[in-house]
């Protein structure tokens, strides 16, 4: 059956905003699955005034921008940790100019920022099933304040993480063995900071 010229469209669009390596387009993207840039206030979607500004600096290259079909999100930033989780050096601050993201600096994220927090999955992550890694720890910002390694280089997060997703961006295993969560995602697999 042949597609009408706006089905073709529409197929093309939603296709140019595949999110790599996730299998999914920005526009359903698991809002559970997704972070707000560093410092975004509670009110953030209400304060956000979608100027991108935020996703043009960002030297980590993880802000995205939700498609214009998102609803009340549209053109609001957001970052996929497993794509490419935030390097903390806070330039998306700097830029919002309507309060959206409290401007901050570099020496101040472990103090001011709270993206989400990384649960560990046992039964994935390679150090506990008797293969040393260590990834997630040599990728951390914050090695030895937010992530620690144990016996055979099992990790264990600590309270200061600040959801930056970085550990879960290089993570081996697919899926990932360590993820950010913005909540609680209240299941025994997924364990959080000792």
């Amino acid at each position: 059956m042949a597609l009408s010229r706006r089905e073709a469209l529409a197929s093309m669009l939603a296709g140019a905003f595949l999110l790599p390596g996730t299998g999914c387009g920005a526009a359903q993207a698991d809002p559970s699955r997704t972070l707000l840039p560093p410092t975004a206030s509670e009110d953030f979607l209400a304060r956000c005034i979608r100027c991108g500004r935020c996703a043009e600096v960002c030297t980590a290259g993880c802000i995205e921008l939700h498609p214009p079909w998102a609803g009340a999100e549209a053109g609001s930033p957001f970052i996929v940790p497993r794509v490419a989780g935030c390097n903390t050096c806070t330039m998306c601050t700097q830029v919002c100019p309507s309060g959206a993201l409290t401007p901050i600096e570099p020496e101040d994220v472990l103090d001011a920022v709270d993206m989400g927090l990384a649960y560990v999955d046992e039964g994935l992550c390679l150090s506990f099933l008797g293969r040393v890694c260590g990834v997630c720890h040599d990728a951390c910002p914050f090695p030895g304040e937010a992530i620690v390694l144990g016996h055979h280089a099992q990790p264990q997060v600590l309270g200061a993480c600040v959801g930056c997703g970085r550990c879960e961006e290089r993570c081996p295993q697919i899926p990932a063995a360590i993820r950010v969560f913005r909540q609680d995602p209240g299941s025994p697999r997924w364990k959080g900071p000792a």
